[in-house]
């Protein structure tokens, strides 16, 4: 036997006039009184470029949670194109002074080790100690500015 709509039931005619009572109607009659003037035309497509949605480029900090976040959320929340590669470090100047920082500090350190009589050992492992970080920095500072020069190079690209 076929279902029509006559031999659907008594249930079903019962959640449709509960929910003829829930739907207002008068939506519908005040959205004609909506001036012309008010109204939008699209030009652009209304449709998500897969690009977009596979890399979350148009989504900047948008929570769709009905709590906040947790503190530090967005800092630790990294995005798959970004500036830097270690953004806690800051920007390349930022870095530079840091490595200026580490080689005042290592010269310091060796002085204090100098004039306490320490081994020739010990002022070896600090000045060991200060030539891989600022190497480290050095090596960070060089990726962070071809990263740089990469995403400058895929905006371009998408635009076209």
């Amino acid at each position: 036997m076929a279902r029509t709509i006559d031999n659907l039931g008594v249930d079903i005619s019962t959640r449709y006039a509960e929910d003829r009572e829930l739907f207002d109607e008068s939506f519908i009659k005040e959205a004609l009184r909506i001036p012309e003037q008010t109204r939008i035309t699209v030009t652009l497509p209304s449709y998500a470029q897969e690009f977009d949605l596979l890399f979350d480029l148009g989504k900047r900090r948008v929570s769709w949670a009905q709590f906040i976040p947790p503190a530090n959320y967005y800092a630790y929340r990294g995005r798959l194109f970004s500036d830097l590669i270690i953004p806690k470090l800051g920007s390349p100047n930022q870095q530079e002074v840091k490595m200026e920082r580490i080689e005042a500090l290592g010269d310091e350190e060796k002085r204090k080790k100098h004039d306490q009589k320490a081994p020739p050992e010990e002022e070896e492992e600090v000045e060991i100690e200060k030539q891989a970080l600022l190497n480290l920095l050095k090596n960070i500072h060089l990726f962070d500015q071809l990263l740089i020069d990469i995403n400058s190079r895929r905006a371009q690209y998408q635009k076209g």
